[in-house]
């Protein structure tokens, strides 16, 4: 028996060492979802936008699973590859990259983003907001913003931050948090199960 749990406990050691070893690259997968209904029907427009500063870590931003009622081609500045429904890769490069999407108001859109970061110090912002030719709606300015700040030998950190009831993120952690997390709670059920 104590030669099985000095295995266990190698092998959870182990799994925690993988899981952490690849925060470094990725963050949490942001499934983002705006209800336009309470703004009536017409048209306007979806912006997304990934920028960081001229010394940015480079970084993209992936954008998958664009749905809702998009209207001919989007309006593409900087450096973005792919089209809707994604993927859709986003570049911090050169200041960043613009996308604008007209769309038809008065149902859903939703869209899947994961930022990819390198090593460095300066962080980058991907955001999301609807505007007519007038006016944003739904918000006085971005309907939501993802930050991810790099730190120089450790995990960037990831900041959502919405400022609209228009929008629901919902946060998956990334495969190795939902490893490590795992992981954790496996010496909380073998103690479960000796007491039982």
């Amino acid at each position: 028996m104590i030669i099985l749990q000095n295995m266990l406990a190698r092998l959870l050691l182990a799994a925690m060492f993988v899981c952490c070893a690849g925060q470094a690259a990725a963050g949490p997968l942001y499934k983002v979802s705006i209800d336009t209904g309470s703004l009536g029907s017409g048209t306007a427009f979806l912006g997304l936008y990934f920028v960081g500063l001229a010394n940015a870590t480079p970084a993209t931003a992936l954008v998958t699973n664009m749905a809702g009622n998009l209207l001919g081609a989007p309006g593409v500045s900087g450096t973005i590859t792919g089209s809707a429904p994604g993927p859709i890769a986003f570049s911090n490069a050169n200041g960043g990259s613009d996308w604008v999407q007209e769309v038809m108001l008065g149902g859903a859109f939703s869209f899947d983003v994961d930022l990819l970061v390198g090593q460095g110090d300066a962080g980058s912002t991907f955001g999301w907001a609807l505007f007519d030719d007038t006016s944003y709606l739904g918000a006085d300015g971005d309907l939501g913003t993802v930050s991810v700040q790099p730190v120089l030998g450790g995990s960037p950190q990831f900041t959502l931050a919405t400022g609209s009831p228009l929008v629901d993120v919902q946060v998956i952690p990334e495969p190795g948090t939902a490893w490590l997390l795992l992981a954790a709670g496996l010496p909380l059920l073998v103690c479960s199960r000796r007491r039982a």
